[in-house]
């Protein structure tokens, strides 16, 4: 320290006044500006009091051209506060603030892109897009709600759309924002032709069109959730059928009847899959039930009985005894009883 700075420090504290209380740092005061222009920050002058020469810094440094100048410009991408800190010649320290705040358009968004099912409606825009003295434009207008609306609801109907939002303000330059809906074709689902079986008759129904099925909860069903299902009506029914398309969002209908003529005509199915599956895992033969007198044996290829009940019912698991039989052709006996009928024939079991 010089010999100057010294007696200015002794005349101080002699006269009981620290001169250095003195400095102070300005930031100046805050600033208001458009999206992508700049302003000039710090105060007239930005440092006083103290001792010169002075030293700046100011933090942050984002959108500053530099940051050891008194009055650096500011040109950030949002509202920014900075602090500069000012430093004297005998390394007393001041700080201060300022904030520079963007105009709200700035802020404003036509929002995210969105993806719909056909004639769904999807909100777009921001609920935030409610800024003072900013007005809103829609391109095109004509399947929204409200075209002016900051968060306008769309409906596309059928077809995907890019809206462009042209948002307004007497300060500063209008700015343009896009987003796109785009809309899922609804999947073409067929259910496939009508059919005419008999009673006691297995129906396939055969789905085409989508990815996703379901068919309509009837106890009668047999992979309802496959492309093909079996049904057993004992009447006329109508089956309906729910399908998805590639991405499982949008669903599309159809429905197929199958029409059963009144039968008494015994129904034998020579292939039953007893795994467990809760599929074909037990013998059927179609209107046994209107057969109550029936008597059914089961023989292996050797001619061994392997199974025999009376008033069948749809129930055998290839099972005897509770020990499964191996996969394989076997022979049978039915008679209907009352003199109705004796059938003979082979039934295989797969696993």
């Amino acid at each position: 320290m010089t010999l100057n700075k010294y007696l200015i420090l002794l005349i101080a504290v002699i006269a009981n006044f620290d001169c250095f209380s003195q400095l102070s740092a300005n930031a100046g005061p805050d600033k208001f500006i458009c999206p992508s222009t700049s302003v000039v920050i710090g105060g007239s002058p930005t440092a006083s009091g103290g001792l010169a020469p002075y030293t700046y810094t100011w933090t942050p440094s984002t959108g500053l051209n530099a940051t050891n100048v008194s009055n650096p410009t500011s040109s950030p991408a949002s509202n920014m506060t900075y602090t500069v800190t000012v430093r004297d010649d005998t390394g007393l320290v001041r700080s201060d603030i300022v904030t520079v705040f963007v105009n709200d358009i700035i802020l404003v968004t036509a929002g995210e892109d969105a993806t719909l099912c056909e004639y769904q409606s999807v909100g777009i825009g921001s609920s935030g897009n409610n800024y003072s003295g900013i007005t809103y434009s829609w391109s095109p207008g004509s399947t929204l709600n409200d075209s002016t609306s900051g968060a306008p609801t769309a409906s596309p109907g059928t077809t995907s759309i890019t809206y462009t939002l042209t948002i307004s303000t007497l300060a500063c330059s209008s700015r343009v924002d896009h987003v796109t809906v785009n809309v899922i074709p609804t999947p073409d689902i067929y259910a496939g032709p009508d059919t005419t079986i008999k009673e006691g008759e297995i129906a396939i129904l055969n789905a085409s069109g989508g990815f996703r099925y379901a068919w309509g909860n009837t106890p009668d069903i047999k992979y309802e959730y496959s492309q093909s299902c079996d049904v057993e009506p004992v009447r006329t029914t109508t089956y309906y059928l729910y399908g998805t398309d590639e991405t499982g969002q949008c669903p599309g209908y159809d429905e197929v009847t199958v029409f059963v003529e009144p039968s008494k005509d015994i129904v034998i199915y020579n292939t039953f899959t007893p795994n467990g599956d809760g599929n074909n895992d037990h013998w059927y033969i179609g209107n046994i039930q209107k057969y109550p007198d029936n008597s059914l044996e089961v023989f292996n290829r050797y001619g061994k009985l392997v199974y025999k009940t009376n008033a069948y019912l749809n129930t055998w698991d290839g099972r005897v005894g509770g020990e499964e039989l191996p996969s394989g052709t076997y022979f049978y006996d039915l008679d209907l009883g009352n003199g109705d009928g004796k059938f003979h024939g082979t039934v295989t079991i797969i696993k």
